[in-house]
C-alpha cells in the first residue's frame, strides 16, 4: 500500500472511533434526560471496615483492689463516635453487682479526653479499670471488652486475670492457737503446714487438744492434714483464712483459721468456730524458714491449760528450763521446772528429765518429760510435742491426754537459750526494762473459766536485785474481794520489789513485787518466776505467774525488753482475746493503723462461738510516758455499712509500749464505776508491725464496700 493508501486508511479508522465516542455522549446525555434505557453503572468504592485495638495490650494480670488503665483506638470510624466499655466475668456475667470490677474515667486522661461517663472514652483515650477488692477464689478471669461506639459488632477483648497475694505466704509455716470451747473446756491447735504460694496447702501435720463431742472426753488429737480440701486465701487489706482439713477425722471436721498479715514469715490466727467444734482461739503463724535441726541446749518453757490427772480437772500452770545435754537426752542437768495448780499457789523448783526424739519432716519433736510435780517431789510423767520455728523458738502442745486420762491438756512456747545456757549464775543476768503481759484463769469462787485473769506491766530490773519502777494492770474477772458481792477485782498500781537469779544458771529467776500504791485491798502477793534466755532485747524471758489467797489465779507469758523510740505511730496487727463472764471467750485478728493520737481498723472476731467479719473500730491514745504507758480508749463503730460488735460501745484500755512497733493493750474498765464504760469483761491483746502484702500495697486503704471473705473450697 503506498503512502496516500495508508493516510486514507487511518483517516476513515480514525472518524469511526470518534464516531462511536459520539454516540456513546449522545446516550448518556440522553439517560439524563430520563431515558429508559437499560445503563450498567460502574461498582460504588469499596468502604474500609471499622477495627478496634488496644495500644498497647493490657497487661495479663492485676492484683485485687489494684488500677490499670487501658487505651484502645478505633480505625476507619468516619463518625469518629469512640468507645463503649463493658466487663464480664465468670461470677457475674452482667455485671450487674460490680463483682468483675468497675471502670472510672482518670484524673489526668489528658487534653481532648474528658468525659462525663467511665463506659466511654474518645478513641485513643484511657479509662481506668479497677479489679474488684476481693474474691470468692485465688483468682478470676475478667474480658475487658472495648466496642466501637458507631457499631458495637466491632470490637476487641483482653482477658485479665485477677489475681490474690498467695505467693506472697509461701513455703513451711507452722501455727499454734489457744482458746476454750462453748463449754470452757481447753481448746487448743499446733501444727505445720505447707503453703505452696497458689493458694493450696500441700502438706502438714497438727495436734489438737479438745472436748470430743462423740464421747465427751477430753483428749489430743494427731493428724496428717491432705491438700484436697485444704487451702489459703489472703486479700489485698492482709486479711485472709486458711482452711484445713485433717486427716480421717470427723470429730474435729473441716478447720478455719482467719489471719492478718503481718509479713511473709509471720501473721496472727483466730480459729473459726465450725460445724463440729464451737470454739474460739487466738494465735501465731510463723515462718519455718529451713529444715528444723534437733534441738539442743537450755530452752525455757511456760505452759498453760487445764490438769486432768486429778479429778475434778483444775486450771494448771508449770514452767521451767529443760537442757538437752546430750542427743535426744534431757539428763536433768541444768534443767528445772515448776508448776501451779489450782489453790496450790507456792511454786517451788522441781526436777526435770527426759527424752527428746530427732525432728520429723515437718519439725515436730516429742518430749517425753518427767517432773517431781508429786506429793514430796514425786516424779510425775507428761509428754509435749514441738513444732520447731528455728533453733531458738518451739510452739509446744501437751499430748498426754489419751482416753480422758493424762497428765493434762496445756499449750505453750518454749525459747532457746543458746550459747547462754548454763550461764545464769547471779543478779547481773537480770536487767533492763521490761514489759510483759499474762494470761491466765481467775481461780476465785471455784471458777474455771480460762482468760478471765489479764495482766499487763512494766519494770525495771537493776542487775543488783532491786525492781523499780513498776507498773501494772492486772484483773481478775470472777474475784469479789473488793466489791463482794459483785464480781471483778482490779489491781491497778505502782510496785517495786526484788529478784534472785538461781545460782544453778539455769535462768530461773524469782520475782517479789511489793509495795503496791494504791495497796490492792486485802494485800497482794503473787508468785512470779521468770525464765531468763539471754541478756540481749531479743532474748524475751518467760513468766510463770500465780496468786495468793485473796487473789488466786493461775496464768502464764512472755515479757520483752524495751528498747528504741517507744512511739505509737503506723500500720500494725494485732490478736486479742476477751472475756466476760457468763458469756465466754472471744478471740479476735485485726489490722489497725495509729496516728495522732487515733487509730482505726477492723476486725474478725468470734463473738458468742460465732465469727463476725469486718467489725470497724477506732480508738484514741495518749501520747505514751517515759515509761511507755498510754492511756486511752477502743470505741466500736457503725459506719452505714457495719455496726461493730467488738469493743461496744467503748472499753477503756492501757498500752504498753514495747518499741516503736511492739505492743500490749489491756482493757481497765472491769469495775468501772462510771457508766457506761464498765463492762464486766476483761481483754488482754498485743499487736506488732505489718507491711503491704506487695509492692505498691497499701497498706492502711480499705474498700469502700466492706465484703465478707470466703474461704476456698475445692
Amino acid at each position: 500500500m503506498g503512502h496516500i493508501e495508508r493516510w486514507r486508511w487511518t483517516v476513515a479508522i480514525t472518524r469511526w472511533i470518534l464516531f462511536l465516542l459520539a454516540a456513546v455522549l449522545s446516550a448518556g446525555l440522553a439517560g439524563c434526560g430520563g431515558s429508559t434505557a437499560n445503563v450498567q453503572n460502574p461498582p460504588p468504592p469499596v468502604q474500609t471496615q471499622i477495627t478496634v485495638a488496644f495500644s498497647p495490650q493490657p497487661a495479663p494480670t492485676v492484683a485485687v483492689s489494684f488500677s490499670e488503665n487501658v487505651i484502645a483506638v478505633v480505625s476507619n470510624d468516619s463518625s469518629n463516635e469512640g468507645v463503649d466499655w463493658s466487663l464480664t466475668c465468670s461470677v457475674d456475667p452482667k455485671n450487674q453487682q460490680g463483682l468483675c470490677g468497675s471502670f472510672s474515667v482518670p484524673a489526668n486522661a489528658g487534653s481532648g479526653c474528658t468525659s462525663d461517663t467511665s463506659k466511654h472514652t474518645a478513641s485513643g483515650c484511657p479509662i481506668t479499670y479497677n479489679a474488684p477488692a476481693s474474691l470468692n477464689s485465688n483468682s478470676m478471669v475478667v474480658e475487658i471488652v472495648a466496642l466501637s461506639t458507631a457499631n458495637n459488632t466491632d470490637n476487641a477483648v483482653a482477658p485479665i486475670t485477677v489475681t490474690t497475694f498467695n505467693n506472697t505466704l509461701a513455703g513451711t509455716y507452722v501455727l499454734q492457737a489457744s482458746g476454750v470451747d462453748s463449754s470452757f473446756n481447753p481448746y487448743e491447735f499446733a501444727g505445720v503446714v505447707v503453703l505452696d504460694g497458689q493458694g493450696d496447702v500441700t502438706g502438714g501435720e497438727q495436734t489438737v487438744n479438745f472436748a470430743d463431742p462423740a464421747t465427751g472426753l477430753l483428749v489430743t488429737r494427731q493428724d496428717g492434714i491432705i491438700a484436697s480440701g485444704s487451702g489459703y486465701f489472703l486479700g489485698s487489706d492482709g486479711r485472709g483464712t486458711i482452711t484445713l482439713n485433717p486427716n480421717n477425722d470427723t470429730d474435729i471436721g473441716t478447720e478455719v483459721f482467719s489471719f492478718v498479715f503481718l509479713s511473709d514469715s509471720q501473721a496472727f490466727i483466730s480459729a473459726q468456730p465450725t460445724n463440729n467444734l464451737s470454739i474460739s482461739a487466738a494465735g501465731t503463724l510463723d515462718l519455718q524458714p529451713s529444715a528444723p535441726l534437733a534441738p539442743a541446749g537450755g530452752y525455757a518453757f511456760v505452759m498453760n491449760g487445764l490438769g486432768i490427772a486429778k479429778s475434778p480437772a483444775s486450771p494448771l500452770a508449770f514452767g521451767g528450763v529443760f537442757n538437752i545435754d546430750s542427743a535426744n537426752t534431757i539428763s536433768g542437768n541444768g534443767s528445772v521446772a515448776d508448776e501451779i495448780l489450782a489453790k496450790k499457789l507456792n511454786a517451788s523448783a522441781a526436777t526435770l528429765s527426759g527424752t527428746v526424739t530427732s525432728p520429723d519432716a515437718y519439725g515436730a519433736v516429742t518430749l517425753n518429760l518427767s517432773a517431781g510435780f508429786g506429793a514430796n517431789g514425786k516424779a510425775t510423767p507428761f509428754q509435749l510435742t514441738g513444732y520447731i520455728i528455728d533453733s531458738t523458738h518451739i510452739k509446744l502442745i501437751e499430748t498426754d491426754a489419751t482416753a480422758g486420762t493424762g497428765f493434762g491438756l496445756t499449750a505453750g512456747i518454749a525459747a532457746g537459750q543458746g550459747p547462754s545456757t548454763g550461764s545464769f549464775v547471779d543478779n547481773t543476768a537480770f536487767s533492763g526494762t521490761y514489759v510483759f503481759g499474762v494470761l491466765g484463769t481467775d481461780l476465785s469462787n471455784s471458777n474455771l473459766a480460762p482468760a478471765t485473769l489479764t495482766e499487763a506491766a512494766v519494770v525495771s530490773a537493776d542487775g543488783s536485785g532491786s525492781l523499780n519502777s513498776g507498773y501494772t494492770d492486772t484483773f481478775l474477772a470472777v474475784n469479789t474481794i473488793q466489791q463482794n458481792p459483785v464480781s471483778g477485782a482490779q489491781i491497778s498500781a505502782s510496785f517495786n520489789g526484788t529478784f534472785a537469779v538461781d545460782a544453778t544458771g539455769t535462768g530461773r529467776t524469782v520475782l517479789t513485787v511489793a509495795n503496791f500504791n494504791p495497796a490492792p485491798k486485802k494485800g497482794y502477793q503473787p508468785v512470779l518466776i521468770a525464765y531468763l534466755t539471754g541478756s540481749g532485747s531479743a532474748d524475751n524471758p518467760l513468766v510463770l505467774e500465780g496468786g495468793d489467797s485473796h487473789y488466786p489465779s493461775v496464768g502464764s507469758g512472755i515479757a520483752y525488753q524495751q528498747s528504741g523510740a517507744l512511739t505509737f505511730s503506723g500500720d500494725y496487727g494485732f490478736n486479742f482475746t476477751q472475756e466476760q463472764s457468763g458469756t465466754g471467750e472471744n478471740d479476735g485478728t485485726a489490722p489497725m493503723s495509729a496516728s495522732a493520737g487515733t487509730l482505726a481498723g477492723y476486725a474478725d472476731v468470734d463473738l458468742g462461738f460465732s465469727e463476725n467479719t469486718d467489725q470497724p473500730f477506732t480508738g484514741t491514745f495518749a501520747s505514751p510516758a517515759t515509761n511507755g504507758l498510754s492511756k486511752g480508749t477502743l470505741v466500736g463503730t457503725n459506719n452505714n455499712v457495719v455496726t461493730s460488735v467488738v469493743f461496744t460501745p467503748q472499753i477503756g484500755v492501757d498500752y504498753y509500749v514495747i518499741d516503736s512497733g511492739h505492743g500490749f493493750f489491756i482493757e481497765t474498765d472491769l469495775i468501772n464505776a462510771q457508766a457506761p464504760e464498765q463492762t464486766g469483761q476483761v481483754s488482754l491483746g498485743y499487736w506488732a508491725p505489718r507491711t503491704p502484702v506487695c509492692d505498691g500495697c497499701q497498706v492502711s486503704e480499705r474498700s469502700k464496700e466492706m465484703k465478707t471473705k470466703e474461704t476456698k473450697h475445692r
